[in-house]
């Protein structure tokens, strides 16, 4: 006779509050993607599905980066590079992007993206009960990951009135809940995921210096960080790694430099304690070689993301031109990729929905609260797809269908 064994039961706590308690973000690991685009393309009889849902560069990484790859390609021996194990230290590469920050290479810890590397930190630091920091709108794997791990997440609102930013009334908060609630860890994503908008350095320092004071940790992951960026100078949070020992930061070549399908990021830290923890949490093969060497080279081109930076910029004007003529529509100011743009009489579910009827996916605000009922988030494309957006939504709008 057989017998019916509840499998659940053997599942450990982390485990079952991933099934049970999953935030609900940008993408979900139970849809396939292929036949989601392909179930819509069907549905409402379409030839194209314009993407504006995932943050990506549109116009992909650099050329020179694809010549390497040709050339690559065309000198290796193949059989041979892919039987082998990748390089496990890498410090060529760390030494390559501590040059970028003036950090130490020994300072650099690398991750299959920051996916990887968020869950590396939250199964570091925390454990049932510990309270975290993160503001609201704000990257939802934060409050996912802390979750998983028992963690209480403790949220600082930000406000429409004043464009989700960081206000002194923001700061404010924040030391108040420093002081009464006393959480282990706070997360800020800089630029902000999903508004686009970064935090100017002196508001950045005073968040860790007062998380400093309290005995608390600080992860500043600037995904998005290379949209803010000096011409071939980084103004990144790793300026303040010298003087705090409680801070991590985090990068990625997912966004800015094109290459998401290569999956490599990095966190920088000067503490070697946290750094050892963290690699404790490290496969010992996270990467494949090819996205090592690939990214190298990308390292090498840094002139592309001034140009990335400039042409984003000039379509993000044309763009929020078009936008600002469209009755019943707000949008957030962004510096970055991504925007967040809501309607006045549309929920968030039913613009997308209707968008959807266009070949059109963006993505949700994560939540289940005015922010997230009322705006999405968009990721600015070429011209010609922005236009294409703009009028979509101004039809939309405009018949209120």
């Amino acid at each position: 006779m057989n017998k019916i064994i509840k499998t659940r039961t053997f599942f450990n706590l982390g485990t079952q509050r991933a099934l049970y308690e999953g935030i609900g973000g940008y993408v979900k690991k139970e849809v396939s993607l292929a036949e989601r685009l392909e179930k819509v393309k069907k549905e409402y009889q379409l030839d194209k599905i314009y993407r504006f849902d995932l943050g990506e560069n549109s116009d992909g990484c650099h050329q020179g980066v694809v010549d390497q790859l040709t050339d690559y390609l065309n000198t290796i021996n193949k059989r041979e590079y892919l039987g082998q194990y990748p390089e496990f230290v890498c410090y060529k590469l760390r030494q390559k992007i501590a040059e970028l920050h003036g950090i130490c290479p020994d300072d650099i810890l690398l991750s299959a993206g920051l996916d990887q590397m968020l869950i590396m930190i939250a199964s570091t630091f925390l454990e049932l009960n510990d309270r975290v920091v993160v503001n609201n709108p704000s990257f939802f794997l934060f409050e996912e990951y802390s979750q998983r791990m028992g963690a209480i997440t403790i949220q600082l609102h930000l406000e429409e009135k004043d464009k989700f930013q960081w206000t002194r009334r923001t700061l404010h908060d924040y030391r108040d809940t420093l002081d009464k609630l006393k959480p282990k860890l706070i997360w800020i994503a800089n630029p902000n995921n999903p508004t686009g908008l970064s935090l100017p350095d002196n508001t950045i320092e005073e968040i860790i210096h007062e998380a400093a004071n309290h005995f608390c940790f600080i992860v500043i992951d600037e995904a998005y960080g290379e949209f803010k960026d000096h011409t071939y100078e980084v103004n990144s949070a790793s300026k303040f790694l010298k003087e705090y020992n409680n801070v991590i930061v985090l990068r990625t070549f997912s966004k800015a430099y094109g290459l998401a399908n290569l999956r490599v990021g990095y966190a920088m830290t000067s503490d070697r304690d946290i750094f050892n923890a963290l690699k404790l949490h490290c496969p010992y093969f996270p990467i494949t070689q090819f996205s090592f060497d690939m990214v190298y080279h990308a390292l090498n081109n840094q002139e592309y993301l001034d140009e990335v930076r400039k042409v984003n910029y000039k379509r993000k004007q044309k763009l929020i031109q078009k936008l600002e003529k469209i009755r019943d529509l707000d949008y957030i100011p962004s510096e970055t990729n991504i925007m967040m743009i809501g309607c006045k009489h549309l929920s968030s579910i039913e613009i997308q929905e209707k968008l959807e009827k266009y070949g059109i996916i963006v993505s949700s605000v994560p939540g289940d609260d005015y922010i997230s009922r009322k705006y999405f988030r968009f990721t600015i494309c070429s011209d010609e797809e922005n236009q294409y957006f703009a009028n979509s939504i101004a039809e939309i709008l405009s018949s209120k269908k």
